[in-house]
């Protein structure tokens, strides 16, 4: 079965990665140049040997299937331990343990958090920088034709058995609206209209040579900082200090419209409220904002199937069943595992 995925974030390249080992011919389309999504990594300094994630700073296992992946990157040290010492900041002082904090094991990547997106690209052929446009449904009668055209914005096309859409639910929702004419997706547009995402900035900054923390990361309450990232703390002998301030989604949302100036001035002056005034002059600095931070709403179920069995069209991400990394792994991988024994013997 030709399968045409589109989004290469961690739900989309789990899918791709079980069903090309299943013996199906699969396809990913990724309108950015990397792999993961909010699993991310930005390259700064001289010769872009620095690296920040700016997306996912660190996650953690709980599902069984999560769980077996994340031990799969251990064994291949492609992850490591990390979040021992995140201090908390209550809005007036910064203590040593968020007394909420749960007891479990944090992760994060030994080169950057995109590699985990590259390691799944590996079994699976990932097209980057190319935009899905919408779809086409051609029809029922495989033998004469694919079901599905995948229609690129760059003027190609992509003819597919099956297709998985595996981007935000917004970004979902626009190219099952391009096939409401020929297909019944109304049920699915309903659905995952009622899914919203909050927002985020990121703020990367440098600091050279400067003494780096003695703290791994530092989460934030009564602030408009949600989390503040040691990033050279993930590296062993890395001697560049960097830092990524994650804001709240209610900043976010306060300063979409604001100049970049603005959101740095803003975020640097509680940053060094909370770290020290150090913080208030980094050598350099890079602001990204993310749209879709985390789902705020997700659907109770693991994924969502439009339920013609001749020409298979599925929904997965991280806002079935959760809002985390966990959640989106696990998305693609039930769908997947379904799919490999549904159509066993598609010809």
């Amino acid at each position: 079965m030709v399968i045409g995925i589109i989004g290469a974030g961690i739900a989309g390249l789990t899918a791709g990665r079980l069903l090309a080992n299943a013996g199906h011919d699969v396809t990913i389309f990724e309108k950015s140049r990397g792999f993961g999504g909010r699993m991310a990594t930005r390259y700064a300094g001289d010769d872009l040997e620095l690296k920040l994630d700016h997306g996912v700073s660190y996650f953690s296992a709980n599902s069984p299937e999560f769980q077996q992946f994340t031990a799969e990157l251990l064994e291949k040290k492609i992850i490591k331990l990390w979040g021992n010492d995140f201090k908390f900041w209550d809005g007036e002082k910064l203590i040593d343990r968020n007394p909420n904090q749960q007891d479990r094991a944090t992760f994060t990547a030994t080169d950057g958090m995109n590699s985990i997106g590259k390691y799944l690209s590996r079994w699976v052929d990932v097209k980057n920088s190319e935009r899905v446009g919408g779809l086409t449904h051609i029809g029922e009668n495989r033998r004469k034709k694919r079901s599905w055209m995948i229609n690129l914005q760059s003027r190609e096309t992509f003819g597919a058995d099956a297709v998985i859409i595996a981007t935000p639910a917004p970004q979902a929702y626009g190219i099952l609206n391009t096939t409401t004419d020929e297909v019944s997706t109304l049920k699915m547009i309903r659905d995952i209209d009622e899914v919203f995402y909050n927002p985020s900035y990121s703020l990367m900054l440098g600091y050279g040579n400067s003494e780096i923390p003695d703290w791994d990361g530092i989460h934030c309450k009564n602030s408009s900082i949600r989390f503040i990232s040691n990033e050279a703390s993930k590296h062993d002998g890395d001697k560049d200090c960097r830092l990524v301030v994650h804001s709240t989604d209610v900043f976010a949302r306060k300063h979409r419209h604001s100049d970049e100036e603005t959101v740095k001035k803003a975020l640097l002056s509680e940053l060094s409220e909370i770290a020290g005034g150090w913080t208030v002059t980094p050598e350099w600095s890079q602001l990204h904002f993310w749209r879709f931070s985390q789902s705020a709403k997700s659907l109770k179920r693991p994924y969502f199937e439009m339920e013609i069995e001749e020409t298979p069209l599925a929904l997965i991400g991280d806002y079935f069943e959760g809002s985390d990394i966990d959640a989106a792994y696990r998305s693609g991988y039930k769908l997947a595992n379904h799919w490999i024994e549904k159509y066993k013997g598609w010809e």
